[in-house]
Order: structure tokens, then sequence, then C-alpha cells
């Protein structure tokens, strides 16, 4: 048998099964080769150029051993072509696989990994990622038990992991009129707004200094009473987009951004009454929050949640969505 960093997992265990405890003696992540499902999805799908990926091991020691292994346990002499090239550059396709990879990924982000390493193993084994399948993601960790608020914590690291990818993906158009077109056009009025905020919050200083805060309180309670009404563009995908999105079993995203939305609820209030406390460095901190918490929003809603919804929902159903915004209101527009 000839060993190469293409020859495929599957390929190695179904000759020589033994080798499913060197794997996981390796490295503790190939224990997922024990499971039905990653053996049928990653396991036939997967090259020893991207198990040493998986399991950070060097390509050359991880064949060589892999050699030595075969030899003590029946003999066979193996030949190794360690061309490096053979097994690198073909990303896996298998949806089951790339979902089990993208799990395997942000799971271990949760355990703290470093994001950059974790950048790099999807560089190597997915390098492209659909909107629709980091949101198939986060519901299939939440319904395996990684609670809510721990996905919604994570949220925003999971797009800086899948970011590059994200920004390839090409963004369709939707005709004016269309629930998206109105969505993007709140957007782009939300930037302005807090666009203004962001230059008095520069005007101001850090620390605040406290007459300029006071010569320009009045601006801000204005600004944020402005952009308060980003409430009506949120209750219109709670009430209007996300429930369609529940009706084709997606639910995940959808739970996880109404907790963002209310937490962003949340610091508008809190910005609020600390204008009207006086609180210069408060309410600058507060500011900044919101304003960073808002345009991570809009990131996520125009790289993920309305190209997945354009790729999920049809003609009716955006009819269905676009039905009851005139009752809910639009905000700026």
């Amino acid at each position: 048998m000839e060993l190469s960093p293409g020859t495929k997992v599957d390929d190695l265990l179904r000759v020589y099964p033994f080798l499913m405890d060197f794997f996981v003696e390796k490295s503790p992540k190939f224990k997922h080769l024990s499971n039905p499902i990653m053996r049928k999805t990653i396991g036939k799908m997967a090259t020893l150029n991207q198990v040493a990926t998986i399991g950070k091991l060097d390509m050359e020691t991880l064949l060589d051993g892999i050699a030595q292994e075969i030899r003590e346990n029946t003999g066979d002499t193996v030949t190794i072509k360690k061309d490096s090239s053979s097994g690198s550059a073909e990303p896996l396709m298998d949806p089951e696989a790339r979902q089990e990879i993208l799990k395997d990924i942000i799971k271990d982000l949760h355990k703290g990994e470093d994001m950059e390493g974790l950048k790099e193993r999807f560089r190597q084994l997915i390098q492209d990622v659909s909107p629709s399948e980091i949101a198939n993601m986060e519901q299939r960790l939440i319904e395996e038990g990684l609670p809510e608020t721990e996905v919604k914590r994570l949220c925003d690291v999971h797009v800086a992991v899948f970011k590059e990818s994200l920004e390839r993906q090409e963004i369709p158009g939707a005709p004016v009129g269309h629930p998206v077109h109105t969505f993007t056009l709140e957007n782009r009025a939300s930037e302005e707004i807090m666009d203004n905020i962001d230059a008095i919050l520069n005007k101001i200083g850090t620390p605040p200094d406290e007459t300029s805060f006071k010569d320009t309180q009045n601006d801000l309670k204005d600004l944020v009473a402005q952009l308060s009404q980003i409430d009506l563009h949120y209750l219109r995908k709670e009430n209007q987009l996300f429930p369609l999105l529940e009706a084709h079993d997606i639910s995940g995203p959808s739970s996880v951004m109404w907790a963002i939305h209310d937490d962003i609820r949340a610091l508008l209030k809190k910005a609020r009454d600390q204008l009207t406390r006086m609180e210069p460095s408060e309410t600058a901190a507060t500011l900044k929050e919101l304003t960073a918490t808002i345009r991570d929003m809009i990131y996520k809603e125009e790289n993920i949640l309305y190209l997945m919804s354009l790729e999920t929902l049809s003609e009716a159903d955006w009819g269905k969505v676009k039905q009851g915004e005139e009752e809910i209101g639009y905000a700026w527009i």
C-alpha cells in the first residue's frame, strides 16, 4: 500500500482497523472517528493531510508513525510518498462532513483554543462557507445541548472565524420594496446616526470633558432618541421574518439574534437614563458598546441572515413577510 498526504482515512481504517487506536493516541480529536456519523462523513472524505491539520500534527511524522504501526501489527511494508501537495488542495465538500467540522471548530473555540489556529483549520478543511451552513451549525449546537446563551456569547467569535469566507459571498440585490431591501436601507440610516454619535464622542474625548459633554448632551439625547427607532427594524425581523424561517425549521439563529436585540434595547434605555442623570464617562462607555453591538448585528444580518433567508424563503413566503410591515412601521425611511 502506498501512503501519502492524500490517502483517505476511511481507506486506511478499512484495511487496518487497529489504526483507530493509533489516531486517538496521537490526538483526542480523533475520538470523533469512532462516531458512526463522523466515520461516514469526515472519515470517508478526509485525507491524512486534513487529519494532520485537525490534530495539529506534523505530516511527515504522522506518515512515518502510521507506516511503523502497520509494520509492527501486520509485518506489511508501506511505501511512503511525502509530497504534501497531494492532499492539501481539496476542501471537504460533503455537507455532513462540513457541518461536523464547523461544529468541531466552534466547540474548540468554546474551550478557549487560539482563534488564529482555528481560522487556519477552517481555511485548510473547508475554505468557503455559506450563511445557511453557519445557521445550521448554530442550530445543531443548540439541539446538542450548548445553551443558547453560550451560542449568543460566541456569536461574534463565530463570525470572526468565518468572516473572510462570508465576505467572499456574492450578496444578491433585492428589488425596491422587498423586505430585504427595506432592512438594508434602514441599516444605512442607522449607520449615519451612529456616525454622528461617534463624532461627538471623539469630540468630547476620553475620558469625556465635562464641559464638552454638557454642551453636546442635548445633541446626544436627540441622536439616541433617533437610534431608538431601530426597535421597529427588530420588531419586523422578530414578527415577520423569524416565524417564516422557523416554519422551515431554522430557529437557532433567530433565537440568538432575538437575544442580541434585547441587549441593544437594554443599552438604549441605559444610555437614555445616563444622559438624563448627566453621567459623562458612563454614557460614553454605554454608547460605544451600543454602536459596536448594532454594527456587529448589521454585519450578521447582511452577511448571514438575509442571504440565508433569500436562499430559503419562496416568493410566497416573502409576501407573508411583507404583510404587516406597515402596521409595525419602519425605522427612519
